[in-house]
């Protein structure tokens, strides 16, 4: 097939031979930002110490610290996330890299976090301090960073008080900052209260480390009885238990402290576990949730879509060291059952106050939380009786293990204790039956059918033996070696000399389940071998928004590929998609290269699939005009049909990118079987590469 160069080659290359296709981009490397409208959130109101809500109202307090960087898709990636997030929005410093610029705001940050600034309540950076007294961070943010080169201030959400502080400027013992907030923290009528700025007292990341500047912050803030501190500085996820400020551990009266420098900017991976470091990620970018309610709170950390890692947890509210006379120690927490089923069942949660000499403490207000999800947690019906004992209840709907904690009067009692909630009922319709490849050759290869053993709230179920079968026949069916693991997983194997569509089927503890998984034998040399058909490429020089292909006519059930190449304006611009008789196109992948010089670029890939597709050209759209536009569409026939516009017949997708370099490869997992073929897209900024397939591939095409 063949392409189009402009100022830059854009190469695709196809290998292999079959059913089901890897898809990979390789290309060379990172961009800048580019200005654009964005629409912006309902405006709130702020003043200097207090933004009005209603009280008892459950509230979000939610974002993230080192914040925006042009040539990242990172910040546009945290910002998505909160288009979904209702509440007021907390920076924790260096909002905008990398000088916090008045540039830096306009093309970095203003088209991501940006369209959410109305209800944002920053705090600065020493990024945002290459600006000499940050001055384009307060002309940015205005009235919501507080009085005009300060940049400490506070005010009320429901019932906590929240305190946003300066790292930047001087926080000694005496210092105005340090007199104000103490002023401000006696002047507080809210029983709770959470802190936020850019420099962590308490890190395990290595590569700033601990800050003990800040410590007259959590000294005030630990006298006045504070629960929580946020901070960032460290491009990595933390959390610690309640401590002191010295780094004591103190369940009862101690400051949790996050760490969260996931916002956007790069990662810094490296950790040295601190004492009371209770959670660690540096490879992560996402935002902290904080649910926060009268007398408790809750909290949750929020991956970018596609990544994995969470942190989930609740805690409660408490008064200064020394404050209610309920004791800490002495007072208790029982579960019973210690072990419950998912669903209806319940466990009572026992508490007894006592005070410092183990005599029950009557009419005390006891607060239960509880770790985990799917929780239903009925708090205590009214204060401690004459035993100083009250009760409330747990039940869940989801598997595992959870601790409850209480408190009373305010203050945490140490004790803890543990529920486990195990998998309910096999429920037939929940658990689930799987073949991976969906098809094979006959006489050669096989399909591996994974059977999930799931209760009715999805949760797994683990030592079930499950039993598989399979219609039609020559099959050779290999059941499961033992029963399900604690994923409630088993696995067994299809292959077959007969070729048809089989049907497999499983049973588990003896129930059918309901879904079933289908594999198609082909004959050997049939239509299992994909085959390969440029249908059209092309390019453009022009300054555009819009650029059109020619026109194309795909096949019914064939995969559709298309790569674009595109010149980077100085933002994340990968474009979009439409037209040639596809309802819709599907991106799968995307990468930046060539960073070194002001024309940058980036390489996309596309795919569509339909039973039933019209005709006509495509249409890429992008944000913004770019100049130099290339496109290669291709069509494959014979892959896998199974999944939504074409996901099936993708395998696996991996990318590399460098810069200055002059080889570069992209590893991928060993191939399901011998059919399969590895596509890939590869945009350079100087001369076309020469590529070479790997060990035991064949090239079958290649077009520049």
């Amino acid at each position: 097939m063949a392409s189009t160069r402009s100022r830059s080659p854009n190469i695709n290359r196809i290998r292999g031979v079959a059913r089901r296709v890897s898809i990979w981009a390789l290309v060379l490397t990172l961009v800048s930002c580019f200005d654009f409208q964005s629409p912006t959130s309902a405006p709130g109101a702020l003043t200097e110490a207090t933004a009005a809500n209603s009280a008892a109202a459950t509230v979000v307090l939610v974002g993230a610290g080192d914040i925006a960087v042009c040539g990242s898709s990172r910040d546009e990636a945290t910002a998505a996330l909160l288009d979904n997030i209702p509440g007021t929005v907390f920076t924790a410093g260096d909002n905008a890299y990398p000088d916090g610029s008045a540039t830096n705001f306009s093309q970095c940050y203003e088209p991501s976090w940006g369209r959410h600034k109305t209800r944002t309540r920053p705090s600065p950076g020493n990024h945002d301090y290459h600006i000499s007294g940050a001055a384009d961070y307060f002309a940015y943010y205005g009235a919501n960073a507080g009085p005009a080169g300060r940049g400490y201030y506070s005010y009320d959400i429901g019932d906590w008080h929240v305190v946003s502080l300066n790292s930047n400027v001087d926080r000694t013992t005496n210092s105005p900052q340090l007199i104000w907030l103490r002023d401000d923290l006696a002047a507080s009528t809210k029983q709770c209260t959470v802190a936020y700025w850019h420099h962590a007292r308490f890190t395990s990341g290595t590569q700033h480390g601990n800050n003990v500047s800040v410590q007259p912050f959590w000294q005030a803030l630990y006298d006045a009885g504070a629960e929580l501190v946020i901070a960032a500085h460290e491009h990595n996820y933390e959390r610690f238990a309640p401590q002191t400020p010295a780094g004591s551990a103190d369940p009862a009266t101690g400051i949790r402290e996050f760490v969260v420098g996931t916002g956007g900017a790069s990662f810094y991976p490296n950790f040295t576990p601190l004492p009371n470091s209770e959670v660690r990620n540096g490879a992560t970018s996402g935002v902290l949730k904080l649910t926060l309610d009268a007398g408790t709170y809750s909290w949750e950390f929020i991956p970018v879509a596609g990544q994995t890692f969470t942190d989930a947890g609740s805690g409660v509210c408490h008064g200064p060291p020394g404050g209610s006379g309920v004791s800490a120690t002495q007072s208790t927490v029982s579960a019973s059952p210690a072990s419950i089923a998912s669903g209806s069942a319940t466990s009572t949660i026992t508490v007894t106050a006592k005070d410092g000499s183990g005599n029950p403490m009557s009419g005390v207000t006891v607060v239960l939380s509880a770790t985990g999800s799917g929780n239903t947690l009925t708090q205590p019906a009214g204060t401690t009786n004459g035993s100083g004992v009250a009760t409330g209840t747990l039940s869940s709907t989801v598997a595992g293990q959870k601790t409850v904690s209480a408190t009373g009067n305010g203050t945490a009692i140490i004790q803890t204790a543990t529920v486990t909630v195990m998998a309910g009922p096999l429920s037939a319709s929940q658990s689930t039956v799987m073949a991976s490849p969906t098809s094979i050759i006959a006489g050669s290869g096989s399909s591996t059918i994974t059977v999930t053993a799931k209760d009715g709230f999805g949760n797994p179920i683990s030592g079930a033996t499950v039993i598989l079968a399979a219609t039609g026949s020559g099959n050779t069916l290999t059941q499961p070696s033992g029963t399900t693991n604690a994923s409630g997983v088993a696995t067994g194997s299809l292959g077959s000399t007969v070729a048809e569509a089989k049907t497999v089927s499983a049973t588990i503890n003896g129930t059918a389940i309901t879904q079933t998984a289908t594999v198609t034998v082909f004959p050997p040399g049939s239509v299992g071998t994909i085959t390969h058909a440029l249908l059209t490429s092309g390019s453009a020089a022009p300054n555009a928004n819009t650029y059109t292909t020619a026109s194309i006519s795909p096949a019914p059930n064939a995969l559709i590929t298309v790569a674009v190449r595109n010149h980077r304006t100085p933002a994340v611009n990968s474009p979009s998609l439409s037209g040639g008789g596809m309802a819709s196109w599907t991106q799968v992948g995307s990468v930046d290269y060539d960073p070194v010089t002001g024309s940058l670029g980036r390489v996309t890939v596309f795919r569509a699939m339909s039973a039933s597709p019209g005709s006509g050209p495509l249409t890429i759209t992008f944000v913004g005009s770019v100049s130099n536009v290339d496109w290669i569409v291709s069509q494959w026939t014979g892959v896998d049909q199974s999944g939504t516009n074409g996901s099936g017949a993708i395998g696996q997708i991996g990318s590399a990118r460098g810069d200055a370099v002059t080889t570069l490869s992209v590893p991928l997992a060993p191939f399901a079987n011998a059919n399969t073929v590895a596509y890939g897209a590869v945009g350079a900024r100087l001369n076309a590469p020469a590529i070479t397939p790997g060990s035991g591939f064949t090239e079958i095409a290649e077009v520049t």
